[in-house]
């Protein structure tokens, strides 16, 4: 894959497309698409997995701010990300 079509599975990917709508845009086919994201030590699967957890990051940040300013639902957000990472590490 070239550098562009990895820049673009990552900019799409951090859009929370799912794979069958990255190929579909990307006019690559879709089973061959999802094989190939199978790879993990391939690089498609590290861009797909960079663009999803950029913004998946991005998003708590922002939660964790509102929460910190004292927004009620944010707080309750954080919680249950607190809890669910701390379920995760055990």
């Amino acid at each position: 894959m070239t550098e562009d079509l990895l820049d673009q599975i990552e900019e799409m990917s951090s859009l929370m497309l799912c794979k069958n709508d990255i190929a579909t845009m990307l006019e690559l086919d879709p089973d061959e698409f999802v094989n190939v994201l199978e790879d993990k030590a391939g690089e498609a699967w590290k861009r797909f997995q960079t663009g999803r957890m950029k913004t998946i990051t991005q998003v708590r940040k922002s939660i964790f701010e509102l929460a910190a300013n004292g927004s009620s639902p944010a707080q309750t957000e954080a919680m249950k990300i607190i809890r669910e990472s701390k379920m995760e590490d055990i």
